[in-house]
């Protein structure tokens, strides 16, 4: 090699490429060996390549990637590492005309668009095995939102027999990723396939050479271009870099572009005491069934339904679950349930029972998409009382993911979800709630709007409803993404503000505490279609202004991740607990508390269970929350029980209600009977929650008088404010420290 000394070992510029060449006889193969100079001193760079042996004299030739930053010399040289003869001479080094740019900040992909490089993109390889014929290079076609310059690559196979073709960084120097073990990285690749089977296949270097590690998950066939993405598990001791790409593993063409690698940067969990940031609790003991459906009964149990789980084998044998479970006792007993409620909507009704409609008629068959479920029109209640569902009518239409909005006479406003055929279904949906029916369509005013799957809709305290942009799959609605919507004269209005509406699929949002503020929050959200990176952006709007529209509010701290559960709690915080960045994978383990005093939020320790898909949470009548479920792409499903106790629970004696009536109507003043200083009361409505979606959640204030340890309450006159039914009374003290709850039958 040239001597590493400043006349000797050339002089290179960042960001520059360079051909370097040696001409060499060697009577074994050889390796193309470079080193490089930083303020810290000369240091291995890597291998560029391996030549064969010769007997003529011959030229090793190689390209260099980008010259990293802060480096200002190099020397190279052919290694020789076996028993055998090697002569060199004629060592050279140029610049290139045009170099690979370097990667943005932040970014660990060099050449990420494929902008440089022919016939293969620089610093990219082509890897595969097995028995098929593959045609392979260079193509234009790549996403609008490409940078400019950007081309993908396109791998075209047929006569499949067995493996996989797949275009990764090349594991040479400075172009496969560096990575540090026990960190986690974000990965994205641009892709489109017509191949029933694509995959994202990582392989990982170690001292020992190169290997294959996992596929990080499988993605769906799609003919317009969307994102590959995942996280990775922590990166085992010893490796220290990482190749990556998608894998087509069938007979079709698959395009990919936009290669992208960035560590995952999760903050450090909060220190604290239980006093200060809570604690968490996992109940090992297994759900007997997938708890995909949660519902607070009113005698302080939960209904949890699976029906078929999301499992094709459960629907095809008829095997539907629903288990009641007792926070109390910790046991499980099962429900006969009658037809598939997989992914249904539900809602207490205002006798307390449960009100289930819609649901799956049928799974896709194999040429459909992944989500082309067909909905239901059946629809049942469950009767805490017999602990059964009871067959009502239909509903109008069927529905598969339909949200349902209790309205201030008890009656229940329903639509959005798929239909009998699968396509997203414009049909408003009422249940009158006096006869236990549903009515015909043609007696609900009708916008014949799509909604959306699981639509986040509020009730408003004029009657009016709120959309507030959150939904499951996909884009969201056209417009402005949010809209006020008067359901009696079927009239839709666009609100302003929210940010990044297609990026709101399984964002989280609450009313939040006191109703009558009438402020609305939504928290993160995602795209499981485009599958791009999550977003941690929070917007509030206050629905009490003239012209209301969202207004930023603090980032949810940490990552940015869909499928966050968010709810109010007693002290009139809001919890944000679990979610992923990506489409059912890369779980994000944070949690915060929003305080809205301050607005802003308060970073508490997470979940111990990872959490993503079809996972809910339920505030329990003592104040703690239990949080259920996690579906990741493999369609398993984690059948532990999470329960998180807040603060207050450990800041020393709460307050108590003694007594207190067990019914109240609309305008009464109520008389309780307390212990400790009280600041407030309030009722809260016992959440029926899926797909982090309860939109009948919401905390009232009871304007009250004190007199020594007695408080006189009233109940708000506007039932749109606090919909009739069982709701949990609470009361606050002077130190926020709320008490146990205590039922309250409003009508």
């Amino acid at each position: 090699m040239q001597t590493e000394n400043a006349g000797c070992a050339p002089s290179v510029t960042p960001g520059q490429v360079y051909n370097l060449g040696v001409w060499y006889q060697s009577t074994v193969p050889v390796s193309i060996t470079t080193f490089r100079h930083t303020s810290a001193g000369w240091s291995y760079w890597g291998d560029l390549g391996t030549v064969s042996p010769t007997t003529e004299w011959q030229e090793a030739k190689a390209t260099t990637p980008a010259v990293p930053e802060g480096t200002d010399q190099i020397a190279f040289g052919l290694s020789i590492a076996a028993t055998g003869q090697l002569t060199t001479d004629d060592y050279s080094l140029y610049a290139t005309s045009t170099g690979t740019p370097p990667p943005a900040a932040g970014e660990l992909v060099v050449n990420g668009n494929l902008s440089t490089g022919t016939p293969l993109p620089d610093c990219f390889i082509t890897g595969g095995w097995g028995t098929r014929t593959v045609t392979q290079g260079l193509t234009p076609d790549v996403p609008a939102t490409a940078s400019p310059g950007s081309r993908s690559y396109g791998i075209t196979v047929s006569d499949y027999a067995s493996g996989d073709t797949k275009l990764l960084q090349a594991e040479t120097a400075g172009c496969a990723p560096s990575v540090m073990p026990g960190a986690k990285y974000n990965l994205s690749i641009d892709y489109k396939s017509t191949a029933a089977k694509n995959s994202i296949t990582i392989f990982t270097h170690t001292a020992a050479g190169w290997g294959y590690w996992t596929d990080l998950s499988q993605v769906a066939p799609t003919h317009t271009w969307a994102v590959a993405a995942g996280t990775t598990p922590p990166i085992p001791e010893g490796v220290d870099a990482i190749s990556f790409g998608v894998s087509i593993g069938a007979d079709g063409t698959l395009l990919t572009t936009n290669y992208s690698l960035k560590e995952s940067t999760v903050p450090p969990p909060p220190a604290g005491t239980p006093a200060e940031i809570g604690s968490w609790e996992v109940f090992n003991a297994p759900v007997p069934l997938r708890a995909i459906h949660s519902t607070l009964l009113s005698d302080g149990r939960l209904l949890l339904i699976a029906g078929s789980g999301n499992e094709g084998s459960a629907f095809t044998a008829g095997t539907f679950k629903a288990s009641i479970w007792d926070p109390d006792t910790g046991t499980f007993d099962p429900v006969p349930v009658p037809y598939d409620m997989f992914c249904a909507g539900h809602v207490t009704l205002s006798d307390g029972k449960v009100l289930i409609g819609g649901g799956t008629e049928s799974y896709p068959t194999t040429d459909e998409g992944p989500t082309t479920f067909k909905g239901s029109k059946a629809s049942y209640y469950f009767d805490p009382e017999d602990s059964s569902f009871h067959k009502i009518s239909d509903m109008a239409g069927a529905h598969w993911y339909p949200t349902m909005t209790k309205l201030g006479n008890g009656d229940v406003w329903s639509a959005g979800g798929l239909d009998e055929k699968a396509e997203g279904t414009v049909l408003t949906e009422m249940f009158q709630s006096s006869t236990m029916t549903w009515l015909p369509s043609g007696s609900v005013p009708q916008t014949w709007s799509f909604w959306g799957t699981y639509p986040h809709m509020y009730l408003l305290e004029d009657g009016r409803m709120f959309y507030a942009g959150a939904h499951t799959f996909g884009n969201g609605l056209p417009g402005t993404g949010a809209s006020l919507y008067d359901w009696k004269s079927a009239q839709i209005w666009d609100v302003p503000g929210l940010r990044q509406k297609d990026l709101r699929d399984q964002a989280g949002s609450v009313l939040l505490g006191p109703a009558q503020d009438q402020k609305v929050m939504i928290v993160g959200g995602g795209n499981t279609e485009t599958n791009i990176p999550a977003i941690n952006l929070v917007d509030i709007i206050d629905l009490k202004q003239e012209n209301p529209a969202y207004v930023p509010a603090p980032d949810l701290p940490g990552p940015g991740k869909l499928y966050v559960n968010v709810l109010n709690l007693p002290d009139r915080t809001v919890l944000a607990a679990d979610g992923a960045q990506h489409n059912r994978s890369g779980n994000v383990q944070t949690a915060a508390i929003y305080q809205p005093t301050s607005n802003s939020w308060l970073s508490i320790g997470a979940d111990p269970v990872g959490r993503n898909y079809h996972s809910s949470a339920i505030l329990l009548p003592d104040g703690r929350v239990a949080i259920f479920g996690s579906n990741p792409l493999d369609n398993s499903f984690d059948l532990r029980i999470s329960v998180y106790s807040p603060p207050y629970m450990f800041n020393g004696t709460r307050p108590s209600i003694a007594s207190a009536p067990a019914t109240a109507t609309y305008g009464q003043q109520i008389t309780l009977d307390t212990t400790g200083t009280i600041k407030a009361a309030q009722l809260m409505s016992p959440m029926s929650a899926t797909h982090q979606t309860d939109t009948n959640a919401r905390l009232v204030d009871l304007p009250m008088t004190t007199s020594g340890g007695t408080i006189n309450a009233s109940i708000p006159s506007n039932p749109n404010l606090l919909p009739p039914g069982p709701y949990m009374l609470t009361v606050l003290d002077s130190n926020n420290l709320p008490s146990i709850a205590k039922w309250v039958w409003i009508s």
